[in-house]
């Protein structure tokens, strides 16, 4: 009988102690990468430019690409295609307008190519580019695949905190 009640005391007790261990001393918190903390390597000869380490995106190219300084979030979109805006119809459901803005390409432009090479780092397959509000790329998305929208909100309810 008394080893019954020693079984269903540490089965009792052993639980709880855990939750209230990690509650006071565990952290629930999630990271995701900064891209180029330890400065930008791999460039294409193209590219003459001096990079800051860390790299930020500089602003005078945030302003030319429609920056709106309020926002927490950006998402830099290469491709416009029909499949690329489903997905970005789901994003944009499961935020508020306010939290976050999307900036596609205006106009025929060929320095748009230009900036995604040296400024953006956008390479295939990824076409979206997640920038947060000190203007550090945050990560690197292919949005005409449910599973990378899928994690593009997982990471953007972490920069927005929202999760």
């Amino acid at each position: 009988m008394a080893k019954k009640f020693i079984y269903l005391l540490l089965a009792l007790i052993l639980p709880i102690g855990v939750f209230v261990f990690l509650r006071m001393f565990g952290k629930n918190e999630f990271t995701i990468p900064v891209y180029y903390e330890q400065g930008v390597s791999d460039l294409q000869p193209s590219c003459t430019f001096t990079y800051p380490v860390p790299y930020t995106i500089p602003d005078s190219i945030m302003q030319r690409i429609g920056w709106a300084s309020d926002k927490l979030v950006v998402l830099l979109v290469a491709d416009t295609s029909s499949v690329v805006d489903l997905g970005l119809k789901h994003l944009q459901e499961e935020f508020e307008v306010n939290d976050f803005q999307i900036i596609y390409p205006s106009g025929e432009n060929d320095s748009w190519d230009h900036w995604y090479a040296c400024f953006f780092f956008l390479k295939r397959p990824w076409s979206a580019v997640l920038i947060d509000s000190e203007k550090r790329i945050r990560g690197y998305y292919a949005p005409n695949s449910r599973e990378e929208v899928d994690r593009l909100i997982v990471e953007m309810k972490i920069l927005l905190k929202k999760y």
